[in-house]
């Protein structure tokens, strides 16, 4: 399908043991004759599939640049679903420059991001949704998101949704043939079964499309803002739940003047973890600039906590801050310090506060951390994300598309209800059809296809 051979580094920058160049296309075995020896000195001319074998690099000018160890693999049976050779030499910048430049003398040109899994979608070898699941493999910081990551790569997504696609099709296909053939005796549509049907599929999609607002966690991380008046732990509360010494923390007051942000794996989910610089009224420039920043994060935030030291009491500063966070976010209150004797329990808030999430901690000793997670957690994504879903969906282009699907085919179920015509029904009916085709590339343009791998790394 491609003329050009390409050639780039599949490793990451800088020292290693092994560094990676992938060459794919119909010059792939060619360029390998041209720069690759036995150790001997010999030139190679068998090429074994997927077989390992040790070899010397050569430059353009015949030179040794290294000793490496190479395979090859022959079209379609690649990566790519071209012919595939892969040299594996000592890693090291300016080794693989050497390695590289030598494969474009050679006929190779340098790839694009993403341009080996692009070859692999346009030459039928995975589809788009599992394109998109190789990036989220590379950047996936949990289990949890390498889980959703692996199933998406491996065509459960793909498979479910052919199956969604092939029940819509079945009532296309009993519609279309009545309207081609009335001439026939083919028997009129069920309208009641294929309401049954369509609005199974919709229920079906819908489930997956509310999934994703919590999928995409997996894949963007959720930010939960620590905030508070000064010196309430917020710093010790970040570093336990980091599980490292990242915030500096002082028995100075405004220590931090600026914000500390880290991502944290919270039982399985990436969570932004942002510790603010205290919320007070303040004549300092600097701190001035950390309360303003603070704010920003609380407004960009998809949880609060916001941290209050139990053994100091509630101020009225601390209460108009509640009231300030209260009903525009999500937020949880933090009884800190209950190591020490309280001046503030649960019990004790004012009422005015009832209702709001409350869990006292101990960010000195640990007490009630785990807790806290659990809470974080089920308040993010709830207790039962990632069980009992057919799969996870993380993409907000999925989310976008399976909720037109869902909308097409709700438009198919009043239809029926309500008598429309057949040939008018199948407008939306093909309309759903072709936004689940997005997801799988089966429909897409290719101004997205182009967008999607622009985001991908070269050599990938």
């Amino acid at each position: 399908m491609f003329e050009e051979t390409i050639v780039a580094v599949a490793t990451p920058p800088g020292e290693g043991g092994i560094g990676v160049i992938r060459i794919s296309g119909p010059q792939a075995q060619a360029i390998g004759e041209r720069i690759l020896r036995h150790p001997s000195g010999k030139a190679i001319t068998t090429w074994p599939e997927r077989k390992v074998r040790l070899g010397v690099v050569l430059s353009s000018e015949q030179k040794i640049i290294d000793e490496a160890i190479f395979f090859f693999f022959r079209a379609p049976r690649s990566y790519t679903g071209e012919d595939v050779l892969e040299i594996q030499g000592h890693g090291g910048q300016k080794n693989l420059e050497l390695i590289l430049s030598a494969a474009m003398a050679a006929g190779a040109r340098p790839a694009e991001p993403g341009e080996f899994t692009k070859r692999a979608f346009l030459n039928g070898r995975i589809d788009l949704a599992q394109a998109e699941a190789v990036i989220d493999l590379i950047t996936a910081q949990t289990d949890l998101a390498h889980q959703a990551a692996q199933e998406q790569l491996s065509g459960r997504l793909s498979t479910y949704l052919r199956q969604c696609e092939e029940r819509l099709l079945a009532v296309l296909a009993q519609i279309e043939a009545a309207l081609d053939y009335p001439e026939d005796e083919i028997p009129d549509l069920d309208r009641e079964e294929a309401g049954r049907t369509i609005h199974d599929v919709a229920e079906d999609l819908r489930t997956l499309a509310v999934q994703a607002e919590k999928g995409r966690i997996l894949r963007e991380a959720a930010t939960v803002v620590l905030a508070g008046k000064p010196n309430v732990g917020k710093s010790s509360l970040l570093n336990r739940l980091l599980g490292e010494e990242r915030a500096i923390v002082t028995p100075i007051p405004g220590t931090t003047r600026d914000f500390v942000a880290e991502i944290s794996n919270l039982q399985g989910l990436p969570v932004r973890l942002v510790d603010t610089a205290g919320l007070r009224e303040t004549s300092d420039p600097l701190e001035q600039e950390g309360v303003r920043r603070a704010w920003r994060w609380v407004e960009r935030a998809e949880l609060i906590l916001v941290v209050l030291d139990a053994a100091a009491g509630l101020s009225a500063e601390e209460e108009r801050l509640i009231e300030d966070v209260r009903g525009k976010k999500r937020m949880f209150i933090i009884l800190n310090k209950s190591d020490l004797p309280p001046r503030l329990t649960v019990a004790g808030l004012p009422e005015k506060f009832s209702g709001l999430p409350v869990l006292t901690v101990s960010a000195f000793s640990g007490e009630g951390l785990e807790d806290l997670e659990t809470k974080i957690r089920e308040e993010l994504v709830g207790k039962d994300f990632g069980r009992g879903h057919p799969v996870i969906v993380t993409s907000l282009r999925h989310k976008e598309a399976l909720e037109r699907a869902v909308r097409y085919l709700q438009n198919v179920t009043a239809g029926l209800r309500d008598g429309l015509s057949e040939d008018l029904l199948t407008i939306d009916l093909r309309a759903a059809l072709e936004a689940l085709g997005e997801i799988t590339g089966r429909t897409v343009s290719d101004e997205v296809i182009n967008a999607i791998f622009s985001r991908f790394c070269v050599g990938k």
